[in-house]
């Protein structure tokens, strides 16, 4: 996406002064690029997690919920053969 410098916001305009090392002119093009810090599926996962309010649990409380997962999984599991 490409920006006036005049468009920007004084705190814009001062963080990429900032990275730039130098003073933008107003008139001056401005190109930011937006780019995803995690994949989409992984973004919608974080989205139906937060909605279901796991975003509030402690990490004592994951490790439980965890810890009950694996559990009742393996006594899910069908015994071997001995």
């Amino acid at each position: 996406m490409i920006h006036k410098a005049k468009n920007l916001s004084s705190d814009q305009k001062i963080a990429i002064e900032s990275l730039l090392g130098r003073a933008i002119a107003p008139s001056e093009e401005i190109n930011i690029y937006a780019i995803p810090a995690a994949p989409e599926w992984l973004q919608q996962s974080w989205q139906t997690a937060k909605q279901q309010g796991l975003d509030r649990l402690s990490m004592e409380e994951i490790d439980a919920e965890i810890s009950a997962a694996r559990k009742k999984r393996r006594q899910n599991q069908p015994r071997s053969q001995q």
